[in-house]
């Protein structure tokens, strides 16, 4: 059984045991969340260490979803340091990401990632601009928030320095983590819909200035390719 596989079994027996002792123990029509979140505050440092730990975690096991610690996140700290928490173990997870496929290849990032995905960011391997490589890793992370963990990987795989790989995933994490700490930090503080719309509009400006960018380009070659015959 490959590393892959060990650890998503790990993972699934710790969170059914984690739920089976929570159903025994615990009436969860009773649960008070605000009260969760106030013991979660109360433990002091653990918490956020905590949240920082699996947050790098689901990283590592890709393609596991980081949306529901950033959300946690929110609700917990608030929107300023829940997008702080979230944002460093993000940042952290991707980081380690990155050294795990430079140090130890292709075969062990493959463990993790198939190598059709692996091989998004092959083209941008030896004699790519360094200023192009950037920016296609910074549009990755602020658009395809689907291969955030594909990225990570694949960029230790190539040749791109960790400085521009560290500024570019700092960069584009951002809208992402905001949008989910925000979300986690105000629910029930006002009706859902004002939230929603927030984030529905935040994420529809990503996906739409994308959309934009081609069209505009797709303007100024059209004249170029008609004329009179």
């Amino acid at each position: 059984m490959s590393i892959r596989r060990w650890l998503f079994v790990f993972l699934a027996v710790i969170g059914l045991a984690a739920m089976a002792w929570t159903v025994s123990r615990v009436d969860l029509a009773q649960v008070d969340p605000a009260a969760v979140a106030a013991q979660v505050r109360a433990a002091g440092a653990l918490g956020p260490i905590a949240l920082l730990l699996l947050l790098v975690l689901q990283c590592v096991v890709a393609p596991l979803p980081s949306e529901p610690l950033m959300v946690a996140a929110g609700f917990v700290y608030g929107a300023p340091w829940g997008f702080v928490i979230a944002w460093l173990g993000v940042i952290a997870g991707a980081v380690l990401c990155f050294g795990l496929a430079r140090w130890f290849g292709r075969a062990f990032a493959a463990r993790f990632v198939s190598p059709q995905k692996l091989a998004l960011l092959d083209g941008f391997d030896e004699g790519s601009a360094r200023t192009a490589t950037f920016f296609a890793v910074l549009s990755l992370r602020l658009f395809a928030f689907t291969v955030f963990d594909v990225v990570s990987y694949g960029c230790g795989l190539i040749s791109f320095s960790f400085r521009w790989f560290l500024l570019a995933t700092a960069i584009g994490a951002v809208p992402k983590v905001f949008v989910f700490t925000y979300f986690g930090a105000n629910v029930g503080a006002r009706p859902s819909w004002v939230d929603w719309t927030i984030a529905g509009g935040s994420l529809g400006v990503l996906l739409v200035v994308p959309w934009l960018v081609r069209a505009r380009r797709r303007a100024r070659i059209a004249p170029q390719g008609t004329g009179l015959g």
